[in-house]
This record gives structure tokens, sequence and C-alpha cells, in this order.
């Protein structure tokens, strides 16, 4: 959770990856009326994520930050008279569709146009179209030239009502609930007309035998019985990555995911992480580079496993929606969805303790 500053102290922005690389950009930016320069730091969680692709194109544009540890991580300071100049900012592959989601925030307060060219893509793009939508409904202006190249003209961005809809990601376990377990969930508000990517995760729990149903306003699942497993990318919703892969727990035949080396950047490695406790719970996994080859136990699933979380939202949710488990240091869902497993008590699962 980000935190202001208290006294002279840095803001600091906890674990949250979205606030630290989009804060570091805005401050770069404009600063406003410092006098002094401004610090950033995180949690030890956060310190350890990329950041240098982000810091190395800002200062491109001419803004003034220092690495207080590490090159190319937090925490950092930027200078009172930093700015940025506009011109052309270029990516490989960036780490994480933040640090091009920052650019453009960034990009909208700098004295002349940008482009930012991408020559290897980004991942997870629906995040970056829903930045570019979102700084178009305040006043920006911000469009794709071609598949790699993105223009930003600075502009006073002004203030408007806007609804914030309901989290796709958040959604999709109590989706794989039903697609696991039997019976149907609707998510109200969250429709074909949402800007956001995770907000397909149905169409792959339709791939493995759910029946599914999405209007401009609703998202259904339904049971339909046993699931088979699929191959996919998951390289537009790599969030989702974690819940099929528990999906794939109680499908018939092989779940193969890839296009999600990202996962490798996030609140843990996981990748790694999932490989890990996929197999305490009986599973045959082999981790690859960019994702996960899972064969369900052909036995049944171990029962009353305990389940590591690596401090990581996700784990924690995901990992969950099996039901006989134990879920350790169950507290790191306030991150997201503090009321997490209160939700699930109340759909008559057994709220899971920590050890």
């Amino acid at each position: 959770m980000f935190s202001p500053p208290t006294g002279d102290g840095p803001l600091f922005a906890g674990s949250a990856g979205t606030v630290a690389r989009f804060l570091t950009a805005v401050l770069a930016a404009k600063p406003g009326e410092a006098t002094e320069a401004v610090e950033l730091d995180a949690s030890p969680q956060m310190r350890a994520r990329p950041m240098g692709q982000l810091l190395d194109g800002l200062r491109e544009q001419g803004a003034d930050i220092q690495c207080l540890g590490a090159e190319g991580y937090l925490p950092i300071a930027i200078g009172p008279h930093s700015s940025l100049r506009g011109g052309e900012v270029a990516f490989s592959r960036p780490a994480s569709s933040q640090i091009v989601s920052a650019m453009l925030l960034a990009a909208s307060l700098s004295e002349k146009p940008t482009r930012v060219i991408l020559r290897e893509g980004t991942p997870a793009q629906p995040y970056v179209d829903m930045t570019i939508r979102v700084l178009e409904h305040f006043g920006g202006r911000v469009r794709w030239e071609g598949g790699e190249v993105i223009s930003i003209e600075p502009r006073t961005l002004m203030a408007r009502d806007y609804v914030v809809e309901p989290d796709a990601s958040s959604a999709s376990y109590f989706l794989a609930l039903a697609a696991i377990h039997g019976g149907e969930v609707t998510i109200r508000d969250l429709g074909s007309q949402s800007l956001q990517g995770d907000a397909g995760f149905y169409r792959v729990l339709e791939k493995m035998g759910a029946e599914v149903e999405q209007t401009e306003t609703i998202t259904r699942v339904r049971s339909r019985g046993r699931l088979r497993g699929i191959e996919i990318d998951m390289g537009e919703m790599p969030d989702m990555t974690l819940t099929l892969a528990v999906t794939a727990l109680f499908a018939e035949g092989s779940t193969a995911i890839r296009g999600v080396e990202v996962l490798r950047h996030h609140e843990t490695d996981r990748l790694a992480a999932a490989t890990c406790e996929l197999r305490k719970l009986g599973a045959t996994v082999e981790e690859r580079a960019d994702g996960l080859l899972i064969d369900p136990p052909s036995a049944g699933l171990k029962a009353g496993v305990s389940i590591d979380t690596y401090d990581d939202h996700r784990m924690a949710m995901a990992f969950s929606t099996i039901g006989d488990v134990a879920i350790r240091n169950p507290g790191c869902v306030a991150k997201t969805f503090p009321d997490y497993f209160a939700e699930l008590e109340r759909l008559g699962m057994v709220a899971a303790a920590s050890e």
C-alpha cells in the first residue's frame, strides 16, 4: 500500500509496482514546487523488482534521477528541477507494461511531443491500451502509430468524473471456482465494454470446457462438468496465469502456458513459485523460460497441503480456489482484496488460517 511521507521522510510505495513506477515517472516530469530532491522508497519486495528500463528512459528525456542503492532499483532520489524535454525514447522488450504506461503518463507532462518506440512490443498490451484510453478521457492526446510506436503530445489534463470498473483480475478467482467446483458465478458491471485485458479470462475457461456468457454488463461462468487441458499464450493477460495454472489441476490432460516470462519479475518469480506449489499437490510440472507445462496428478490432488504464498497476493488467491489446502500468510491478499477470504467463507468454503 502507498503511504504519503511523514515529516521529511521519503514517499513509500510499499509493494505496489504500479504506484512505484507511475509515481517515479510523474515526479520526474513535473516535481511541482519542490525545492529539494524527492525520495521514493518501497518494501524489500519492491526494491528487488526492476526499474532500470524506466529510469534510463526518463534520464534520456532529461530527468534528474539518482539511485540511492543498487543501480536500476529503488530507492531513488528525483532532483527538484527534473523535467522531460520530449523526443524519442526506445525500449527493447520492457520488463513490465507498467514501464510503458509510466512513460505515457510522464510524456503527457513533457515540454515537447514524445514518441515511445517499442522495438519488440510490450507484455500485457491491454494494460497499455487502457492507459491510453484513460489519458484520452482526461484530455490527453495519445495514439498508436502502427504496432511499435506510441505518439504523445503534452497536454494539460482536465478533471472529470470517472467510473472505475470492478477488478477483472480479482473476479477471475470466482469465475474459476464455478469452473472447478460446479455451479454458476456472475460478475456484474464487468462485461464486453471493459478496458481490462483480464476481463477476457472467461474465454480461457470456455476453451477448457466451461459454459460462459458475456454481455456489455455481466460476465458469467457455469460448470459443464470435467474440464480439459489447453495450450495457450497468456501474454495479453499474464496476471491470470496463476488462476489458470490452478484450474489446470482439475482438467483432463496437459495444460501448456506460454508467453508469460514477465511473471519472473513480479512480487515473486511466479513461474518458479507456482511450479513448487503445484508439485506439492502432486502435479507434474515442467517450468519453462516463458511458461509452464502442467499435468494434473492421475491419483487426485494431495489433501491438506500447506501452500507457501511468497508474500504474493495472487499466489494466495489462486491456490485458495483448490479448497482443501492451508494458505500460509493469507494476509498478503490485503494488497488488492482485503476481504477475499471473508468472501470465500461467505460462499461456503473454509477460510484459510495463517500458520
